[in-house]
């Protein structure tokens, strides 16, 4: 089958495979031959605007997800992709206002909030940071990054047991998902925020 038989569906798996060789460009052309047979899929545009960050292409990522958003306002994965490249950018401004964007039509996204917790934090407005790691977690208390996160936070505030507790529960998740050198160094943090009260 030559290239210009392949469907849509041929192109995304070919975008992905390419992606996980490191083949960035070619896996975004990819993206772009998919976009050409489904203009409208959130899909393809928010993981061709990921590989265009993964290179540096922060600029182009931006496109992309705008694209995506125009598309449908209410997906929460655009907004949130859009933040991290202004993230990766340090345009934490920007990526607090794309966060709060999506947080507007979302306002239950543990990603979106924790975007934004990151956008505050990077901008040391701390005490909203943990507000919003905080939101994050009751969404979703289930990722280890987001309460390491949160420790962090806490430790510019010299809240230590609020850390300790932040680094064991990390500690545990890891734990649970087989990541025992993740783990471990959670909990050797927690010790030592414990030891600090």
């Amino acid at each position: 089958m030559s290239q210009d038989e392949q469907t849509f569906d041929q192109w995304i798996a070919r975008a992905r495979t390419l992606r996980q060789q490191g083949q960035n460009k070619k896996a975004i052309e990819a993206y772009r031959q998919a976009l050409q047979l489904s203009p409208d899929s959130l899909e393809a545009l928010n993981e061709m605007g990921l590989t265009h960050i993964h290179i540096g292409e922060q600029n182009e990522a931006i496109v992309a997800f705008d694209l995506a958003i125009s598309i449908s306002e209410l997906d929460p994965k655009a907004y949130s992709n859009k933040a991290e490249a202004y993230l990766t950018l340090g345009l934490f401004e920007e990526a607090s206002r794309a966060a709060d964007e999506g947080l507007s039509y979302a306002p239950d996204s543990s990603d979106l909030w924790a975007k934004k917790a990151r956008a505050l934090e990077s901008m040391l407005r701390i005490d909203e940071a943990v507000e919003a790691y905080n939101k994050a977690i009751s969404f979703d208390s289930c990722d280890p990054e987001t309460w390491k996160a949160l420790a962090l936070c806490l430790d510019a505030q010299e809240n230590w047991a609020a850390v300790a507790r932040a680094y064991r529960i990390a500690g545990g998740l890891h734990q649970k998902r087989g990541e025992n050198q993740d783990a471990e160094s959670c909990f050797k943090f927690a010790e030592m925020a414990e030891k600090s009260e």
